[in-house]
């Protein structure tokens, strides 16, 4: 990741070179040890038997007492044997030394602790690999499941770890406490549900069915609010909640489809917000091939149960203060109303989602896990329409935020940032998955406001050229990249960009690619064959010192393979206007000293070559020269320097 902060970077590699030497991988019990190897053996063995006699009893001994009498047993080179085996050093197969010349190491063998040292010590042996049995459990587990490091993950292991996650000391944990490794079980059934459902014998398929059903069911009524908030995303009722609407469309005996019917409902209503969301997700990704009516309903449901939840807020709010109802409590009662109407006739109403306002707090949260939904089927009218739908809402958002600033005495509410954010995500994901004129439609009011909202406006693109950045569909990225472009040259801002308190400065940004790039990246695959829409963009702006700077941080970044041309149309850029303002950013001069020096030190006959590219790079040169460049002097020297070949 690049480092935003130059000091910091120095820090962090003061630290790694510290931290390469050797002595660093020794402790202090290391340390007290090699000491009892010179003269001040004496002096240490008596402290150390002046410690061991300041303890208690043996009988009156604390478990941190015992810990401590271990320690010292450990630093005590009295309690060290010498080892009847004799260890050869390795030889180093470029060293010179023959083998008759390697060394000879003892090796000392530590003496057994006293008895309740010793069983203490063991219990602790037998607890922590237990423990690390759990968490590799867990480990395995979370990564199948999120395809983490799949270029080393063996998919054969599963039936090794399915059989581990079913014994009884993996199951069961430890007891008391929390048990880091507890979710472990819950995790691998998920992966095998999802992975290896068909491979499965039924006695297997049964125990991951109870297993993912008993994860979910867990912490479903916990209506506690720090308990709801919680992110915890090494927790088994995540991934089971996700795979829980593949289990609907399995077939499966009476007893467990009726026990996955009743926690499919728990899931989409669970007290958990998290696993509200995993929920959600799976819905939207196993439900529409396998029931398309049933996941309609759940979009319906989830509706049903926000627009109850904000009614009943809102009417709490015209109540005395000391007299309302917790939020917990609301959402209870709304989330077991709905869980009875699920599955009666017209218990849920059609057009519950039609009727839900999406710009209210708890509705607009619950939008987010519709549009999850409606958000895997990009096909769907309804989720052309919802998504178009969500493009008016953020700017109605911003619009009243605008306004709320301006009179504060309105009393409009504050935005949620949180929901906003989350719903932005899914905007920018979905408009790269659906025909291009949608999602021209779709993004139509966002790019309508670029005028009054240019730096919200600019999240979305970013956000656009990091889901293009993952998920690449180049032709759909540059269409839309194009209206946001048309969109930033009719606006009215941009007459005074150069100003010292404009806006537009972080819309410009954006629409030349700069965003949060690797340090060592130089070239970004989707400018192969469309990099001339940024050229194009940069040659029609007008001269503008916030669009040279930007330019010239694509070419640092990213735009590497448009050089050397791109400085021709620098220059032409500064000639249009007032060099000397334009180049008055520190930060615009360093860009363009080190753009060439790239290409003066590394490619200088292709500079010379080309007369017009040569006139470019002679008056940046000059012009940098003026403005007190040391480096730009020399590299001018260079530059005129004819070049003899022998």
């Amino acid at each position: 990741m690049p480092q935003l902060n130059a000091g910091n970077k120095i820090y962090q590699s003061e630290r790694a070179e510290a931290d390469a030497y050797p002595h660093r991988q020794r402790d202090l019990e290391s340390a007290i040890v090699n000491l009892q190897l010179g003269p001040l053996a004496p002096r240490v063995r008596e402290i150390l038997d002046q410690h061991r006699a300041e303890l208690p009893p043996v009988e009156g001994q604390t478990e941190e007492d015992r810990i401590w009498r271990l320690a010292m047993h450990r630093m005590d080179l009295r309690q060290y044997s010498i080892s009847e085996d004799v260890v050869k050093a390795s030889v180093d197969p470029e060293d010179d030394a023959s083998p008759e010349d390697s060394q000879q190491y003892i090796r000392l063998d530590l003496k057994e602790p006293e008895p309740d040292v010793k069983e203490m010590a063991e219990q602790s042996t037998a607890e922590f690999q237990a423990t690390n049995a759990r968490l590799g459990l867990l480990m395995w587990g979370h990564k199948a499941f999120w395809h983490e490091d799949d270029a080393n993950h063996d998919p054969a292991k599963w039936r090794q770890r399915l059989q581990e996650a079913r014994t009884t000391d993996v199951e069961s944990g430890t007891g008391g406490g929390h048990d880091l490794g507890r979710s472990g079980p819950g995790v691998v059934a998920a992966v095998c549900i999802r992975d290896h459902w068909e491979e499965m014998s039924g006695d297997e398929r049964d125990w991951c069915l109870r297993v993912v059903c008993s994860e979910v069911e867990r912490e479903a009524d916990h209506w506690d609010f720090d308990a709801r908030l919680q992110r915890n995303r090494m927790s088994a009722d995540r991934p089971c909640a996700w795979v829980v609407p593949l289990l609907t469309g399995k077939p499966l005996n009476g007893v467990q489809a009726s026990k996955v019917r009743r926690v499919f409902v728990l899931a989409l209503t669970h007290a958990i917000d998290k696993v509200r969301q995993f929920a959600a997700l799976g819905i939207g990704k196993h439900l529409w091939t396998a029931d398309r009516n049933l996941t309609l309903h759940c979009v319906k449901a989830i509706a049903t149960e926000a627009t109850l939840v904000q009614k009943a807020v809102d009417a709490e709010k015209r109540r005395p203060y000391k007299k309302r109802r917790q939020r917990n409590e609301i959402e209870f009662e709304a989330s077991a109303l709905v869980r009875r109407r699920f599955s009666e006739a017209n218990g849920i109403a059609d057009d519950a989602y039609l009727t839900m306002d999406p710009t209210t707090w708890f509705e607009a949260e619950a939008n987010g896990r519709i549009l999850a939904i409606l958000g895997q089927a990009p096909t769907e009218a309804i989720a052309i329409a919802s998504f178009e739908r969500l493009a008016h809402t953020l700017v109605r958002w911003w619009d009243a935020d605008d306004d709320r600033r301006l009179d504060r005495r309105q009393g409009r509410p504050e935005r949620n940032h949180e929901t906003e954010s989350a719903l932005t995500d899914l905007l920018e994901d979905f408009l790269l998955r659906i025909p291009t004129e949608d999602a021209i439609r779709t993004v139509k009011p966002i790019i309508d406001a670029i005028d009054r909202h240019p730096r919200e406006v600019r999240w979305i693109l970013i956000g656009l050229i990091g889901v293009e950045d993952r998920q690449p569909n180049t032709p759909q990225f540059w269409s839309l990249w194009e209206q946001f472009a048309a969109g930033v040259q009719r606006a009215t801002w941009f007459a005074q960009i150069d100003d010292e308190y404009s806006s537009g400065s972080e819309m410009i940004s954006a629409i030349f690619l700069v965003t949060w790039w690797k340090e060592k990246v130089r070239h970004w695959r989707s400018l192969e064959g469309h990099a001339w829409h940024v050229h194009t963009l940069f040659e029609g702006l007008p001269a503008s010192s916030i669009v040279l700077d930007n330019y010239l941080r694509f070419l640092y970044h990213i735009g590497e393979q448009s050089l050397p041309e791109a400085f021709i149309r620098v220059a032409q850029h500064l000639q249009e206007g007032d060099p000397k303002q334009m180049l008055k950013k520190s930060n615009t001069v360093f860009l363009l000293e080190v753009l060439l020096q790239r290409q003066v030190y590394g490619k200088p006959l292709e500079l010379k070559r080309q007369s017009d590219l040569r006139e470019a790079v002679l008056f940046l040169l000059d012009l940098l020269v003026e403005n007190d460049s040391s480096a730009a002097f020399r590299m001018r020297d260079d530059f005129v320097t004819p070049v003899s070949i022998a």
